[in-house]
């Protein structure tokens, strides 16, 4: 983790092959495609983001094989006790502002495995993001008052609408896990 406690690439990579192993057993070619296919509509093709390979998770005893061996591509994988705690580690990750790819890609894959949580953890996410959507909402909302005369203030004005629509849907999911 960065100094800040959010989550470097790499760990964002774990946490979303930690987060595929939590929801089930996969296959190391499926967890690996899905991995690629939700980066890379993210944020794009990446560098940083091909990640170590999954076989660390056996070494490190996040994960281990189940079944019979086989192919590389085949072999099945299941998550470990060892691996659900650096999983609730890296859910628990700060997301940094401002919103940048990175960011983003974290956000979602939080979004993503919200549901893995206990209600008491998902409200503390959803409220950690909605800390977040302030922080954007209120700096986009600065900019572009201070140039409220140019059409840049206009698009501004988009994203500090949206920031309010997340920030009442956040909201909404949180009365829901209260209520």
């Amino acid at each position: 983790m960065f100094r800040d406690r959010s989550l470097t690439p790499t760990e964002a990579v774990r946490l979303a092959a930690l987060g595929g192993l939590m929801e089930r057993p996969r296959r190391y070619g499926e967890l690996a495609e899905e991995i690629r296919f939700f980066t890379a509509r993210v944020v794009g093709p990446s560098l940083d983001l091909l990640g170590s390979s999954l076989e660390l998770l056996l070494i490190e005893g996040l994960a281990e094989e189940t079944g019979a061996g086989g192919a590389a591509e085949d072999r099945e994988f299941a998550v470990t006790d060892a691996g659900r705690r650096n999983f609730h580690q890296l859910m628990d990750a700060v997301l940094r502002a401002p919103l940048n790819d990175m960011s983003r890609l974290v956000l979602l894959l939080k979004m993503r495995f919200l549901v893995l949580l206990d209600p008491e953890a998902q409200e503390d996410q959803l409220d950690m993001i909605a800390d977040l959507v302030r922080t954007e909402r209120a700096r986009l909302d600065e900019l572009a008052k201070e140039y409220a005369d140019r059409p840049m203030a206009e698009w501004l004005a988009f994203d500090v609408e949206q920031a309010d629509k997340r920030l009442a849907w956040l909201e909404a999911q949180m009365d829901a896990l209260v209520g």
